[in-house]
């Protein structure tokens, strides 16, 4: 079984599904029928958000991975049984061309981390994934880009730069994204993933008109009721705080 399939955690899953799906109900008021999900890696938290809204229309997958879209072709189909799953095995920068000119949502979670760390160990990346110390590799891999700086502009910049070409040559309805922090922030295990991360995250937010204020209210809810383990102040601030999404329209100024 591959490292990353092994720690997908369900609870946690459904969980920030849950949210993705909250945010979608509230912002996009109309029909969906057209969808592209970003990088999901060995996780399938927005086929949860889609499956709670009922969606039934096209799914598109974009993913560098042939492996991580087996299976997420299989997980899908799972929990997405009357939704067409699309799925496009290339680089996000490489896919413009295989998906539509307009859609209802951009949803991904998490993948700026994933596009700057595979951007920066280029195949080796893809090639190791399934490597029982894969979690070692990247966390060196990490801190050893972060001693770079030079590296960390360029990538940072190529990767605003994908995401700003790709909302100007699309017509998409609702964009919704999400990059809070790890676990390993939080544990001082080691900050330059997420340091690196925050800063191409909040230069792509700029690209979309965004009210935190109305997000915030709308990330005022909690899934798992009086469970104090999804209450804390931890989630208040990081996946439950609209600093760390990016919900909105594409400003095309």
């Amino acid at each position: 079984m591959n490292y990353n399939e092994k720690e997908a955690d369900d609870e946690w899953e459904w969980y920030i599904g849950q949210i993705f799906a909250r945010i979608i109900n509230k912002v996009h008021k109309s029909s969906i029928k057209n969808v592209i999900e970003i990088a999901p890696g060995f996780r399938y938290k927005i086929a949860y958000a889609l499956k709670e809204i009922g969606f039934n229309g096209n799914l598109y997958i974009i993913d560098n991975n042939a492996e991580v879209l087996g299976y997420v072709n299989e997980k899908y189909e799972e929990i997405l049984p009357n939704a067409k799953i699309i799925c496009i095995n290339k680089n996000f920068e490489n896919a413009f061309e295989d998906t539509p000119d307009e859609f209802d949502l951009l949803l991904s979670n998490h993948c700026v981390d994933d596009m700057i760390i595979s951007e920066y160990m280029k195949n080796y990346y893809n090639d190791n994934m399934n490597d029982e110390n894969f979690r070692d590799i990247l966390t060196e891999a990490w801190k050893r880009l972060g001693k770079n700086i030079k590296e960390v502009n360029e990538i940072s910049s190529h990767i605003f730069l994908v995401f700003q070409k790709f909302f100007e040559s699309k017509k998409i309805s609702i964009i919704i994204m999400s990059q809070y922090k790890s676990n390993l922030y939080f544990k001082d295990e080691f900050k330059e993933m997420d340091e690196i991360t925050e800063e191409c995250f909040q230069r792509i937010r700029k690209l979309v008109t965004m009210d935190d204020e109305y997000i915030n209210k709308v990330l005022d809810f909690f899934p798992f009721g009086e469970d104090e383990r999804y209450r804390g102040q931890y989630l208040l601030d990081n996946t439950q705080n609209a600093k760390n999404w990016i919900v909105g329209e594409y400003k095309n100024t």
